[in-house]
């Protein structure tokens, strides 16, 4: 079955003056894709992955543009035009998506940037974003649990951190005091889930957890010594500020790290700083 709103696997079934026809073979359902949106290489029987919506006048059309978000998901967009009856957003594909009035939040004033939540409209089969996310969050159906691995997209700095999108899903936080290397909003960064919250929202961290955190670092930790001629200004009495510095990491992970290279005999820690053990 072709779901609107979503990406699909598609197969190329018939060319026409007008343009291709693509075609579900679970429900045999047929899509129009225009030249405009095509491939520069089409042929009969060829498998593709396209993203589906309708057109102005409520037609299914199919794009190889895939947008930002789907059906479901959340992403970072950026208002392009306002109008009397809701603002619209780019959303990485030819059609922006429409955020009517009643779906948001605040007004949306031209060129900001927002949470935008991707909806479909059951009674017309419409596409539409939403800024009013509480109560999707509220109805989170997690796939994720604590430890796992995620993809982090920061999209709001506050006083605490930074409000995240997570795997396109879900929305959480990372916070200011765990965070050690720079952040750009909108950039994709690897993380895993801390918790989830009562509130299901998802506390979140950009570094590994636990043992293989203080395993990374440790490869981190000799990889800099390697590039330093065996010796770093950094031991356990160095500041917090000086390690997430040089290393991008919090002084409880350095310590721990160091620890278990000084039990593996492979550093002396000194007054003033750590060594490499000459072999």
């Amino acid at each position: 079955m072709i779901e609107i709103g979503k990406v699909n696997n598609l197969t190329v079934n018939r060319e026409t003056k007008s343009g291709f026809y693509l075609k579900d073979l679970e429900s045999d359902e047929e899509v129009f894709m225009p030249p405009s949106m095509a491939p520069i290489k089409m042929s009969i029987g060829q498998e593709l992955k396209a993203f589906v919506y309708l057109d102005t006048r409520g037609s299914l059309v199919a794009t190889e543009q895939i947008p930002f978000a789907q059906v479901g998901e959340y992403a970072l967009m950026s208002a392009i035009d306002i109008t009397d009856f809701g603002a619209f957003f780019d959303w990485g594909i030819e059609k922006d998506l429409l955020v009517p009035g009643k779906e948001q939040k605040v007004e949306i004033k031209s060129y900001e940037d927002h949470i935008v939540r991707v909806c479909l409209e059951e009674e017309t089969n419409r596409v539409y974003g939403t800024t009013k996310l509480g109560k999707y969050i509220e109805a989170s159906d997690f796939d994720v649990c604590d430890n796992d691995k995620v993809k982090i997209v920061p999209v709001v700095k506050n006083d605490l951190g930074y409000r995240v999108i997570i795997n396109k899903k879900f929305i959480g936080m990372i916070y200011d005091n765990e965070i050690f290397t720079p952040i750009q909003i909108g950039k994709t960064y690897d993380g895993v889930v801390k918790k989830i919250r009562t509130d299901c929202l998802i506390d979140a961290a950009l570094q590994t957890q636990g043992i293989l955190n203080v395993v990374e670092a440790k490869v981190k930790i000799l990889e800099l010594l390697g590039q330093y001629e065996g010796k770093l200004i950094l031991n356990d009495k160095s500041s917090p500020e000086a390690i997430k510095e040089m290393l991008g990491m919090s002084k409880k992970t350095f310590k721990n790290a160091i620890g278990m290279l000084y039990k593996e005999r492979k550093i002396i820690i000194k007054n003033d700083g750590i060594e490499l053990v000459k072999n």
